[in-house]
């Protein structure tokens, strides 16, 4: 004869079977929104609704752009999701006309590109004739001859090395003056040294510069004098303290170099 279980403990079995169920349709469900999720994910970044449609580029005038991006496989068409922005401007970066570089999409179906190139700003002699330097002082391109528009420096002050290199910190601060000069000034500047100390010829204008810092403020105390149209035309100018310049005939200047001085040395 069997024994027949107690009424409860059948309800107590058929409800732990229940809640095993009811676990098991859960975690099926769980895996199915999890899968189709997944798919949606895949689905949606291969949609052409989410692929690149427009490529907007600023700011290039000498950079290799095209260049990059087909390497980069950025183009038309591509998803939008595997526009690599890190990668893509790292490689911007590595061109020499590439100061700074941003990427960035915009979803739907836009990429971003923002370059800031060098901007060179002066020549200096080298072994093989010239280079120009950049407004951060990275020396670039190789020169037979000046080109009009840049300042010119003159061989006791920098001598251009190869092309990628930095120049000498004295030459930085003459980048950082020719750079904040207004526009035109820069074309007529050529830069000397006499004395240990720099100097600027611009235009007719003598002008002392003394040691290489705080070169950006006595490229502006510079214009400021300049604008003025009061300077007589071979005025010698004296920007050792920027915030102090100095105005002077060259008879003047000649006179205060020659006298003795006065503490007998």
């Amino acid at each position: 004869m069997t024994a027949q279980a107690h009424p409860r403990f059948r309800r107590r079995r058929a409800t732990v079977r229940e809640h095993r169920a009811r676990r098991h349709v859960r975690r099926v469900l769980g895996i199915l929104f999890l899968v189709g999720a997944a798919w949606a994910v895949v689905w949606v970044s291969q949609s052409p609704l989410f692929s690149v449609s427009t490529i907007q580029i600023d700011g290039v005038e000498r950079a290799g752009v095209d260049a990059v991006l087909a390497a980069e496989n950025v183009y038309p068409g591509r998803p939008l999701v595997l526009i690599r922005t890190g990668s893509v401007e790292e490689a911007l970066q590595a061109d020499p006309w590439v100061k700074e570089a941003s990427v960035r999409r915009r979803f739907p179906d836009r990429v971003e590109i923002e370059i800031e190139e060098r901007v060179e700003v002066a020549v200096v002699p080298a072994a093989d004739g010239w280079k120009t330097v950049s407004d951060d002082g990275r020396i670039m391109t190789s020169v037979s001859a000046p080109p009009d528009g840049l300042a010119l420096v003159g061989p006791g002050v920098g001598f251009a090395g190869p092309g990628g290199e930095t120049v000498s910190s004295t030459m930085m601060g003459v980048v950082a003056f020719v750079a904040a000069l207004p526009d035109g000034i820069a074309a007529t500047t050529t830069i000397k040294t006499a004395d240990g100390e720099l100097m600027a010829e611009v235009g007719a204008h003598l002008v002392r510069l003394g040691d290489p810092s705080n070169m950006a403020a006595k490229a502006a105390a510079l214009g400021a004098l300049l604008a003025d149209g009061r300077l007589a035309a071979d005025a010698v100018i004296d920007l050792i303290a920027p915030t102090r310049p100095a105005v002077s005939s060259p008879v003047a200047a000649e006179s205060a170099a020659s006298a003795p001085d006065p503490t007998g040395h």
